[in-house]
């Protein structure tokens, strides 16, 4: 196949496709030192109960992983808190 030349000119109604699609969008850079910090309110402390350590111990008693642990879910704690797991078979 032969490669596509890029072109500077825009024809009305020809469909863009892949960088030639994106390519006319601007974007604005600013470079900076180092990272802005995440807000304080955005930090959260993951829930652990005595029934979240309950359930975790019970699957490893019996050598299972569940799907919210292997995928490091966010709302493990909450789930694990009510005595739900979710399994794959």
């Amino acid at each position: 196949m032969a490669e596509r030349k890029r072109r500077n000119t825009l024809i009305e109604g020809e469909k863009l496709r892949g960088a030639e699609k994106v390519r006319r969008i601007p974007v604005k850079v600013i470079p900076t030192d180092e990272l802005p910090r995440k807000p304080d309110w955005i930090r959260v402390r993951v829930p652990t109960s005595p029934r979240v350590q309950h359930i975790k111990q019970k699957l490893r008693s019996h050598r299972l992983a569940s799907v919210c642990e292997e995928a490091s879910c966010p709302n493990l704690g909450e789930c694990f808190d009510n005595g739900t797991a979710t399994f794959m078979i």
